[in-house]
């Protein structure tokens, strides 16, 4: 893909125990914020889709703290779904990166589409079309998925890429 992508925001981790691994993470000093679900029936997610499958159901246990200037978000699957498969098949560790597109969020899907001749792995649509997120199977291009969004949260945690030859100290 040629979609730039200057800003990381989350690294996401799939576990096998959300609540054992939030306890790990939080002796080792690390704060969660947040800790929930993820469910195409809860707010904000209103339309939840799965490798194109609306998702009405629980699909995973998640907790958010912030680290190192990003988020570090913890995925335990519920249910029978690809983050199930995923931890089946490769255990836990991490499964995407979350960053900021330099392109329209749009085109970026028209490309994707055209590129690989498939929907996004996971879509999230909710709180009106204000949070709409994408991700993208780049684990041929990049060894991971991309979790890439419509809008981003106002003061969200992220860290901008230098490009080379820019002067990495400012």
């Amino acid at each position: 893909m040629a979609t730039k992508f200057p800003v990381l925001l989350q690294i996401g981790i799939i576990v096998r125990d959300r609540d054992k691994a939030v306890e790990n993470w939080e002796k080792l000093g690390f704060k969660m914020r947040e800790v929930g679900v993820l469910s195409g029936e809860n707010p904000p997610l209103d339309d939840l889709t799965i490798d194109g499958v609306k998702t009405p159901v629980t699909v995973s246990k998640t907790a958010f703290f912030n680290c190192y200037g990003m988020e570090i978000e913890l995925i335990e699957p519920i249910i029978d779904s690809p983050y199930k498969k995923w931890l089946d098949e490769h255990g836990p560790g991490i499964h995407h990166i979350a960053v900021v597109t330099e392109d329209n969020y749009d085109d970026v899907l028209a490309q994707y589409k055209e590129e690989k001749g498939s929907e996004p792995w996971v879509r999230g649509i909710g709180m009106g079309g204000l949070m709409d997120f994408s991700y993208l199977d780049l684990r041929e291009e990049l060894g991971i998925f991309a979790e890439i969004y419509r809008n981003i949260q106002p003061g969200r945690p992220g860290i901008r890429y230098e490009y080379e030859g820019t002067d990495a100290s400012k």
